[in-house]
């Protein structure tokens, strides 16, 4: 049976991983995620569940990349934990990544992230990564985070799920429960952002932002309200949609070109 882990194949197999396969860059952060959850929230979320699709879709030419942990977390830095890349680092890592990858002749990169702090960085570059090496390049999420356009969210937040929150604290409660303390799981909503009609999270006009400028605790949410069961529900969830999109993916190419 073929690996689905990259760094287990042998370098020769992945010379021959053919037109359709898919390179899984999962892409986290180790930063303060509030007193109730670990720094390496992000990180882990996006691990589980690229390696659960990986295992899943044997139908699909899926190959799991090692994690990226360090990243963009500026936004945190503030508080003690927090290990951030600068931006130019990491969008230097990540060039990298596409030009080995395309030496390899591995077609198509996908970055899974689960830190919001990274997504604009990564579109900039898929971008820059298709236009050097020729790679087929996309940007998913494991669950897309409110403040980037992903409507509703968990009642009760107001629409501020977005860092520390119900849903990340019950995917941690789910994944690894033994790394959560919901004693110390309040709520920390920035209700005066509803002052503003088009400044806002996922509003028209997108702000810059430190995490405790927000919110003092640097959490954005409401985690009292997360539970095992919600995140089993929701990382199922992730699982699926992003099975379905790797598949597209594996499909995918530009009319008129050879990609695919």
């Amino acid at each position: 049976m073929r690996p689905t882990r990259f760094a287990e194949m042998t370098g020769p197999a992945v010379g021959r991983s053919g037109p359709s396969m898919v390179a899984v860059q999962p892409i986290g952060a180790v930063e303060h995620h509030g007193p109730h959850l670990p720094l390496a929230t992000d990180a882990l979320i996006a691990e589980a569940v690229a390696g659960a699709v990986v295992d899943s879709r044997s139908d699909l030419s899926l190959t799991l990349l090692p994690t990226l942990s360090y990243a963009l977390s500026s936004e945190h830095l503030w508080a003690p934990g927090t290990i951030t890349l600068a931006a130019t680092t990491l969008l230097a890592v990540l060039d990298d990544l596409g030009a080995s990858l395309a030496r390899a002749r591995v077609p198509r990169l996908v970055f899974l992230n689960a830190h919001g702090g990274n997504s604009a960085l990564l579109r900039v570059a898929c971008r820059e990564i298709r236009l050097r090496y020729g790679l087929l390049t996309f940007l998913a999420h494991p669950h897309l985070p409110v403040d980037q356009g992903r409507r509703g969210g968990t009642d009760g937040e107001e629409g501020f799920g977005v860092h520390g929150g119900a849903e990340e604290t019950s995917m941690v409660l789910h994944l690894r429960p033994d790394l959560v303390n919901m004693d110390l799981a309040t709520a920390s909503l920035p209700s005066w952002l509803l002052g503003y009609s088009y400044i806002g999270f996922g509003g028209e006009v997108s702000f810059g932002w430190s995490s405790s400028d927000v919110m003092p605790s640097g959490v954005i949410g409401n985690p009292a309200l997360a539970s095992p069961e919600r995140g089993k529900e929701i990382f199922q969830g992730c699982v699926e949609r992003l099975g379905a999109a790797l598949e597209e993916v594996s499909r995918f190419s530009f009319p008129g070109t050879a990609d695919g």
